[in-house]
Formats: C-alpha cells, structure tokens, sequence
C-alpha cells in the first residue's frame, strides 16, 4: 500500500508524465472506448443523413447544388415528415426504457461483456436497416426502438468501468478521451453518410438518382462496428486486476487512488452483482425491511440534491445535443439550400470542434496548477456553465445570422463549446459516488434520453413551413434549456463524494450533520479545508447515525 503522501505526488502528475514507460493499460482502456462510442453514434446517427438520401424530397441532390426541376426524380420512400420524425426519435424510446437496467446488466455480467454484446448487436441491426426500410416505415421504426434498447448499457457499463480504473486526478482526462468518441462518431456520419449515399453502393431496385447508394451508409458502418467488438473483447478488461498485461506499478497506483473510500481494494476488483432489485428507483418507497435487500441506497440518491442537479444539467444537454445531431442536417437543406454533400460537411463541422473541446477540457483538469487552485467540485462547475452559457448565446445568434457562413459558424462554436460540459456535469457521476457510477449513469440517462425522444418532435412541431423564423424558435427554445441547467448545476451540484457512496454510512466517530470527516484515506482535493470529506450537501433524507465515541 502506497502513503498517502506518495499517493497524493503521484494523483498530481500530469497524464503525459505517465507515459515514458509506454501506453498505460488505463489509457489504453480510454482510446479504445473511444472508438467504441464512435461507432455507437455512428450506428445512432447516420439514419439522420441517410434519411435526406432515402425520402429526398422528390428532389435529387447533386454536383454542390439543388439540381433543376427537370432533374427530380420521386423518392424512393414517400414518407411524410410524422413518419420521419418518429423513425429519428424512435431509438430513444428504447434507450429510455433500458438505461437503468442497462446498469444492473454491467453489475450483473461485467462491463465487458455487455459493451461487447450491445456493439455486437447493433452492428446487426444497423446491416439489417436498409432490408426492414423496403417493408416501410413501421419495420424500420420497430427496429430503432431495438437499436436503443441495445444501445442503452454501453454507457451505464463505461462509467462503472471508469469507477475501478480511473484514479481520482486522472477521471478528467481520461473521460474526456473515451467520451470525446461520440463527437467523432458524429463528424464520421455525417461525412461519410452524405458521400456514400451518392457515390456508394447498394442501391434498391436499380436506383440511379444521386442517393440511392445509402444503403452503404448501413452495411460500412455495421461492418466496422463487428470489428471494433472483436478487439474489444480481446483487449478489454473489467478491472486492473483481471488486465493481462498492466504492470504491477500501474495497478498498484490505480487501486490506491481510486475514488472510493472505505473498500478495500480486492473489494473493488469484485463487487457482487446487482440484484434486479437494485436497480428499481421506487424501492426507496417501500418499507424499511424490502430497502434493505437493496444494496443501492436508492431513498438517499433520490433525496440528493447534487444527483437531480446533474440529472438536469445532462437532461437539458442532451436536448441541445440531439436537437443539433438530428435536426442540423434537415436545417441546412431546408433553410440555407444545401446539396446533401455539403449538408453532411458542414453538420459534421460541430462535432469536429466539439471533440476538440472535450479534450482541452480534459487535459485543463489534469494540469498541476488547476488540481492545486481549484476543487473537483470549482472544476465541474465551471465547465458545466462555460459549456452551456456561450452554446446558448451562440444557438440564439444562429437564427438571426445573415449569411449561410455565419449560420455555420454559430453552430458550430455553439456545439463545439458544449464539449466542456461532458468533462463537468458529463462525468459528476464518478464523482459523487464511483461505486454507483453505472446505477447513477442509468439514472440519469433515462433523464437525458427524454430529450431524444421530445427534440425532433418539438423541432417537426415548430417548424411546419421549414423557415427561418420557425428554426429560430427551436434555437431560443434549446438555448433556454441551456441555461437553465446551468443555473441549477451551478447552486445545486457537487463532486464532493456523497456519504452514501459506499453503501453504508462511514465508521469515523460521532459524525454531525453536514460534512463526515474520512480518516482511513485522504481525498485528493488541495483547495478545499476539508479535502477528505464526504458530503451530505443537498441530501434530504440524511439523518445522521449514533455512534460510540471511539469507534
């Protein structure tokens, strides 16, 4: 066992200090999650460009430009805009029905496995597309609603990962690596979607339009996502203990400094699994002697301030989020005229600097300086507002801009600023209370996913005549959102660990309401008093336990 002084030294090093030694497992763990969320949201997303290509419009789009009536041709697939609207928000019907028990199936099976088999079988699925579409749009509304549901765990699975692998310093950047995959995935559809579409293969029929070749979009993306799940399950590992290949170093500074107080390390390395009552939020309802078969502290999450505050806070994100993923690409070809080439490039323009983003947010946290001055909970909050603040003033300007550039150029800082938010409020899970992480994960994505399914219905709603002044509504309305869950992360949220995290309450003294002091192991946190407190900040339901003195 390290001291706590050396453990402390080395929670400080900056990420690139780690390196001189080779790839650590940890980081290596990052980048290859990584590319699982790309091809996660490339396999979510690339139906929203797809779909440009499949109903058209009766328009065919070539050569950089709306061709002449002369040109149209019918669309393949005449679908009015309900249909297309519930085809995009189908998948989060789903998603929203499996995202708590996607956490129970990582406790029950493992992190790898379930990330392994939900890639699997969205890879079939997305093979599977362009055949169920020939059958209509029901089919294919029926098959998204499947995709979310297998879709569901791959997060819930990833933060409890990140709970036994990330050490407290390092959650940031290493978060901010694996969670930068979706921008990319996002940027690689929207590219790739629009290009194979005119010049790819597969077309139903016969087929000539410009277009017809989507059903490439579908069967390149579904085979990579197979490959991406092989190495997956060859590389991957639960935890460091089970890891093949980490050094005894790597994992010995992994178990020491990761965010969990109280849990001996093998303990970390081998929870129990969840049983199916442990992922049931109403047992927090029921009498006391049920709530103690759950070995989720389920009436003390639902009672945590800082737990709604970051339910919000990604509630109003992922509405922004999915608001611009599905609805960007429709915007551009219906208010500024582009072709479906330059509609996937310029929609794929925000992801690029939103990826970028989340990365510099995430090296910001692992620099000295910033882990020294500033909390964990300063340093979540101060992305989270910066992330949502300026993405809202940006979205709002959009609607007025003049000019095809600037439209482009708003959304794109718009979104491409929100990046800091998934390194603050994105990843608060792992900070309140690591050993929940993929319970709260779940939790909170069932929260979010709603925005999934309301932002293209509430954009088809709004915009019935497809001009600019209905576009600018949608903007106004997503940029309030924005905000508001600014506002309640800012006065609500915390990253101090909840007294609850450990499943128990601690074993240090008579403890008073307000904050427990930890004296089995110091938290890392330099710039607060008390840096090894855990906090009852916002818990409505805490009633402090009697101890003897001494104990």
């Amino acid at each position: 066992m390290l001291l706590a002084e050396e453990r402390s030294t080395m929670a400080q090093q900056p990420p690139w200090k780690l390196f001189k030694d080779g790839l650590p497992a940890r980081w290596s763990l990052s980048i290859l999650s990584m590319f699982g969320f790309v091809f996660l949201y490339a396999l979510r997303f690339n139906i929203s460009q797809a779909l440009i290509a499949m109903t058209g419009n009766a328009t065919a789009f070539c050569n950089g430009s709306i061709n002449s009536s002369d040109d149209t041709v019918p669309a393949e697939f005449d679908w009015d805009k309900n249909s297309i609207g519930l085809i995009q928000s189908a998948f989060f019907y789903g998603y929203t029905v499996m995202s708590l028990p996607g956490g129970w199936l990582a406790g029950r099976f493992g992190s790898k496995r379930v990330i392994g088999v939900a890639m699997f079988l969205n890879a079939g699925l997305c093979l599977a597309t362009p055949a169920v579409a020939t059958l209509g749009p029901q089919p294919l509304i029926a098959l998204r609603v499947v995709q979310g549901l297998t879709q569901a765990p791959f997060y819930p699975a990833m933060h409890r990962m990140f709970g036994r692998w990330a050490p407290q310093a390092d959650v940031g950047a290493l978060s901010s690596v694996s969670y930068s995959g979706p921008y990319v995935g996002n940027i690689i559809s929207y590219l790739l979607g629009g290009y194979l579409s005119e010049h790819g293969f597969g077309a139903h029929h016969g087929q000539t339009y410009c277009g017809a070749n989507w059903p490439s979009v579908f069967y390149i993306f579904g085979i990579l996502a197979a490959g991406w799940t092989v190495l997956w399950l060859l590389l991957a590992a639960d935890t460091p203990a089970l890891h093949p290949r980490i050094s005894d170093a790597e994992r010995s500074y992994i178990e020491n400094n990761l965010a969990s107080d109280n849990v001996d390390p093998e303990d970390r390395t081998g929870d129990e699994p969840y049983a199916l009552i442990d992922i049931l939020p109403f047992v927090a309802c029921m009498p006391a002697s049920t709530r103690e078969k759950s070995r989720v502290p389920w009436r003390a999450i639902l009672c945590s301030g800082p737990v709604w505050a970051m339910c919000f806070s990604l509630l109003t994100f992922d509405y922004g989020m999915y608001t611009l993923m599905t609805n960007v690409p429709t915007y551009l070809k219906d208010v500024e005229g582009l072709d479906i080439t330059s509609s996937g490039i310029f929609s794929a323009l925000p992801f690029l600097v939103m990826w970028i983003m989340t990365l510099v947010a995430g090296a910001w946290t692992g620099l000295p300086i910033v882990q020294r001055n500033l909390s964990f909970t300063v340093q979540r909050k101060l992305l989270t507002v910066v992330g949502s603040i300026i993405p809202a003033a940006f979205l709002v300007l959009a609607g007025y801009a003049k000019t095809t550039t600037l439209v482009i150029t708003y959304i794109t800082l718009s979104a491409g600023i929100s990046g800091f938010q998934m390194v603050g409020s994105g990843i608060n899970h792992i900070d309140l209370a690591p050993r929940y992480a993929d319970v709260l994960m779940g939790f909170s994505n069932t929260w979010g996913s709603l925005g999934g399914v309301l932002a293209p219905y509430l954009a088809a709603a709004l915009t019935p005549s497809h001009s600019a002044k209905e576009w600018r509504v949608v903007f106004y309305v997503t940029g309030v959102l924005f905000v508001a869950g600014a506002v309640v992360f800012m006065f609500l949220g915390s990253a101090k660990r909840q007294w609850w995290s450990e499943g128990r309450p601690p074993i240090t003294g008579r403890p008073a309401i307000g904050t427990y002091r930890v004296i089995t192991r110091q938290m890392n946190d330099p710039s607060e008093d008390d840096d090894d407190e855990r906090s009852t900040d916002g818990d409505l339901s805490y009633m402090p336990p009697t101890y003897e003195e001494g104990n």
